[in-house]
């Protein structure tokens, strides 16, 4: 016999401990780990609508500029063309 006591279990066998308090420990298994990860995943997503609809509306006004983009290029070749129609005449 040897002086020290054999453990029971081995270490990868036991599930995880948390120490609350000094002296407390909490033992944590597969299911409760897996239990506060689907919680974590279920509240943790509560402000991705908000930023999907922020989202939404920038590329709303994205497309928005793009088009006053293009019809003040339009505008401006117009302008350009009537310009070198006077300096043609001249």
């Amino acid at each position: 016999m040897s002086g020290a006591p054999e453990p029971s279990e081995s270490a990868a066998d036991k599930p995880p401990r948390v120490r609350l308090v000094e002296g407390q420990e909490v033992s944590l298994g597969c299911g409760t780990l897996i239990l506060i990860a689907l919680i974590v995943l279920i509240f943790g997503r509560g402000g991705t609508g908000d930023l999907e609809r922020e989202v939404r509306g920038l590329r709303s006004e994205v497309g928005e500029l793009k088009q006053a983009v293009e019809t003040q290029t339009g505008q401006i070749e117009a302008l350009q063309d009537k310009l070198d129609q006077a300096q043609a005449r001249e």
